[in-house]
């Protein structure tokens, strides 16, 4: 705890700081807190101009090297301080109209036209912040107003705007001249810039220019590459960079004043070196002090081995400067201690007072505690009963939850060997009874075929001894025509009336085309019994393009026009291949569940107009049938892997999503309406391609364009009924 003494002796080591009107005022007989020096910060011979002056006579004002120039009829004067030289103000009837700095300079020495000749009005900023004096303003009125427009420099004014002086951040930091606590505890590292523009000894005056314009920094450090000797340190051998110099704007004034081409003068030449460096753990007291010893605004923070870490100027003190931080923790303190006082002492009475009902609390306590003792002792030999009870009857409890978590395993095990046996089953169900279907589907075509096999074979063979008949009575015909020109009347009324030159002509033509229907019959009568292969239930070698034209024979009445339905074009691009070891009824109804989910593809996308008149597509596709602008499908046959043969039967119908695609082969999944698809049709077709035959199904699509189904099935069957093939 601070005594009086020295509490009071430390508020009067340290100016003080103004309240301000937000905040709450201090009691009456409260110590007064004395203005903080602003009127000590505030240079009131600062450097100024009217507004027609050339520049180069700034620059001669500016420049320390130039002491003798006279403007505006003042006569010359001795060597300004760093802060008078640091910016011109322009004035005009006593009022500052524009300000021209270091930095200003700076820019117009990067400028390639620079004109020496130029006015300061030209160049100057407009309507610089200024501040205005009155007894409400203090030092740290000052400070925030620098901070917030992030100037360096700040004019004074009165009530009538007339220039009064200029504060700088140099000037503050001298006016203040702190030795607190917060100097001593922070270190350099905390407010040290870590960004440093730097740039090599070979660089060019002109070049630090650009450097400080486009970082807008008052300085650069000039540094030399070092590598690190593999001896000085544990860790891998790096480089870093060793500082060696400085330049500042100041530098860049004098040599711009003394009209050098400063694209030829080498960094190493007029940096300043040696340089006053600092280490990052350092005290910014001190940091403070070397500053004020060297006379210097920044010093170069550098680490154990001399690399550049960072700078610290007197830009960065101010910020922990802060004399409103001291004097508010000071006063928290002193109201804290008063506080805890006070506090201590109430707590100090209610203690004695609790002493005293603790002594006679005590003795009750004894009392209660062999009367407690007694009743705990019987306590403890009811709960040591009641507790031999209870472990006997978890015991018991958790043989029965053991007996039961079997139980309920074996039965979850059953339930899940009985839910795939049901689903085994239906599967099995589902295919005997597409089986079946199928079955009795081929015995009825057989029938059918063999039904009408024979009225046609009768009329087919018929026909070649009528059109032989006809042709001999045509030749009878003939010989009657030359050997009696002349009939009688009543035939050539007769003649006349059957108009025997078009019976002749046509009659041929008749026979032919009555020909050509009969052999359209037998031939899709063939193809009826090769769908079926009612007589071939076994594996056998197959024809597969014979199995492919059976099915597209049967779908022909889907496949052609009909209506306003545009006809589906067929394209085939079949292969080389050899008869495969097949079941042919079951890959033939593979073909036909396939070829007619095409068919209803392309049907739905009639429906929606895809092949409307110019809304053809022409879009790039892996998939045939993607560029066409008809509906077409496409099946591709062909040998791939040794021993596989490949059928790919594709349409451009629109493709199927993936979250649609990826259920295709499950039982009983259908997108078609309700009485239009049972879900069974590629599901029997993926047990009877992979299952039954060893072989492969896939499906590829892309959605708005086309659907490609890959059948692959083995040349030689590795079936036990393979034994069996003739």
């Amino acid at each position: 705890m601070l005594k009086e003494e020295q509490l009071h002796h430390f508020l009067n080591s340290v100016p003080q700081l103004a309240i301000k009107p937000s905040e709450p005022a201090l009691e009456p007989n409260s110590p007064p807190l004395y203005l903080s020096p602003l009127d000590r910060a505030i240079d009131r011979h600062p450097l100024t101009v009217a507004p027609e002056t050339p520049i180069a006579q700034v620059l001669a004002l500016m420049n320390p090297m130039r002491v003798s120039c006279q403007l505006c009829g003042e006569k010359p004067h001795a060597l300004p301080s760093p802060a008078k030289r640091s910016c011109v103000l322009v004035v005009e009837d006593s009022r500052p109209i524009g300000i021209f700095t270091e930095r200003d300079i700076v820019k117009l020495t990067t400028v390639a036209a620079c004109a020496v000749g130029l006015t300061i009005a030209e160049v100057m900023t407009r309507s610089p912040i200024t501040l205005k004096q009155s007894k409400s303003q203090d030092i740290f009125t000052a400070i925030f107003t620098l901070r917030q427009h992030q100037i360096r420099h700040l004019p004074v004014v009165d009530e009538d705007s007339r220039l009064l002086g200029i504060i700088t951040r140099e000037a503050i930091h001298e006016a203040l001249q702190p030795v607190n606590l917060l100097t001593n505890l922070r270190c350099v590292a905390d407010v040290m810039t870590k960004e440093v523009i730097w740039a090599p000894k070979t660089a060019s005056a002109l070049d630090l220019a650009e450097l400080m314009v486009k970082h807008r920094v008052s300085c650069v450090v000039i540094v030399e590459e070092q590598i690190q000797h593999p001896d000085r340190a544990i860790a891998p051998i790096e480089n870093y960079l060793l500082p060696i110099g400085i330049v500042t704007e100041r530098d860049i004034v004098q040599f711009h004043a003394l009209e050098l081409n400063l694209s030829e003068i080498p960094a190493a030449r007029f940096m300043s070196a040696p340089l006053f460096c600092i280490s990052p753990a350092d005290s910014l007291w001190s940091a403070h002090q070397s500053m004020q010893r060297h006379c210097v605004r920044r010093l170069v923070v550098v680490g154990s081995h001399g690399e550049l870490l960072g700078v610290v100027s007197v830009t960065n003190l101010p910020q922990v400067f802060n004399q409103s931080e001291i004097y508010g923790t000071i006063e928290l303190l002193q109201q804290a201690v008063d506080d805890r006082a006070s506090q201590l002492q109430k707590a100090n009475e209610l203690l004695q007072e609790e002493i005293l009902e603790r002594q006679r609390a005590q003795e009750a306590l004894r009392q209660a505690h062999d009367d407690l003792k007694k009743q705990v002792e019987e306590r403890t030999a009811q709960l040591l009963e009641s507790n031999e009870l209870l472990r006997r009857d978890i015991i018991k409890r958790q043989r029965v939850e053991e007996v039961l978590r079997q139980k309920q395993t074996c039965l979850k095990n059953q339930a899940q060997q009985l839910e795939e046996t049901v689903r085994k089953l239906q599967q099995t169900q589902t295919q005997l009874v597409q089986t079946e279907k199928m079955s009795s589907l081929g015995q009825m075509i057989a029938g059918i075929a063999h039904e009408i096999n024979n009225p046609v074979n009768f009329i087919y063979g018929n026909l070649s001894h009528a059109n032989h008949y006809i042709k001999e009575l045509l030749q009878l015909l003939k010989l009657y025509q030359q050997h009696y020109p002349e009939p009688v009347s009543e035939i050539r009324e007769v003649a006349a009336g059957m108009e025997i030159d078009f019976l002749v002509e046509d009659l041929s033509k008749i026979l032919s085309s009555m020909q050509v229907g009969t052999e359209r019959i037998r031939q899709i009568v063939l193809s009826m019994r090769n769908f079926s292969r009612s007589d071939q239930s076994n594996i056998k070698l197959v024809d597969i393009h014979e199995g492919l034209d059976s099915t597209l024979m049967i779908l022909q009445h889907r496949i052609k026009a009909y209506g306003g339905h545009p006809p589906i074009q067929i394209i085939k691009e079949y292969g080389d291949l050899p008869r495969v070891e097949c079941c042919a009824g079951q890959i033939n109804q593979v073909f036909m569940n396939i070829i007619g989910n095409a068919i209803d593809a392309i049907d739905e996308a009639i429906q929606k107009g895809r092949w409307a008149k110019g809304n053809g597509k022409n879009t790039q596709s892996p998939i045939p049938n993607s560029q066409l602008s008809v509906p077409a499908i496409t099946i591709r046959t062909e040998v791939v892997d040794p021993g596989f043969v490949a059928i790919r039967i594709s349409d451009n119908g629109g493709g199927i999503p993936d979250d649609i695609r990826c259920k295709l082969f499950d039982p009983f999944f259908t997108t078609k309406p309700v009485g239009k698809g049972t879900g069974l049709g590629l599901s029997i077709s993926y047990h009877l391609v992979v299952e039954q035959h060893g072989g492969r199904l896939e499906c590829v699509s892309e959605v708005g364009l086309s659907t490609e189904f890959a059948i692959e099935i083995p040349i030689v069957s590795c079936h036990e009924s393979a034994l069996n093939r003739q």
